[in-house]
């Protein structure tokens, strides 16, 4: 996906996008300003770091999901077409679903008759097959 148009190319939006380019898994702002550090880069505020997501989610380029019982939230690139994933709480691992549960066939029914769905988005919660063999091990 490239960088959205209707947005400034600062110094600081081009580090977040390409750590977020670059990322298999979504991640904290905490965790792109400790990516954006290193040997030939000074790095990147925390509070830039904030600016440049709401930024790119205003833009419609970022996707933001809460995890149950976590303070932070995790920023990935929004993909093209259609997606749902389901997110391991342990380590943010993100599978992609196989398919939506609000497809053609399916109707999203509400209280109100006259409610007209335009947009949905779907996220589960739950640990990988990974994580639950290593919670086993610790038991």
């Amino acid at each position: 996906m490239p960088f959205p148009e209707s947005l400034r190319k600062t110094k600081s939006r081009l580090k977040v996008w390409e750590i977020l380019e670059k990322s298999s898994t979504p991640l904290t702002a905490r965790q792109i300003a400790k990516e954006a550090e290193g040997p030939e880069s000074k790095g990147v505020w925390i509070s830039s770091v904030y600016r440049a997501l709401e930024a790119f989610e205003e833009a419609h380029a970022v996707s933001r999901t809460f995890i149950k019982d976590s303070p932070e939230a995790l920023y990935s690139l929004t993909e093209a077409g259609h997606h749902h994933y389901a997110i391991c709480m342990s380590c943010k691992s993100r599978t992609e679903l196989p398919e939506c549960p609000f497809s053609e066939d399916k109707h999203l029914h509400t209280a109100d008759d006259g409610f007209m769905v335009v947009g949905h988005t779907v996220e589960v919660f739950g640990y990988c097959k990974d994580c639950q063999d290593k919670m086993k091990k610790e038991k």
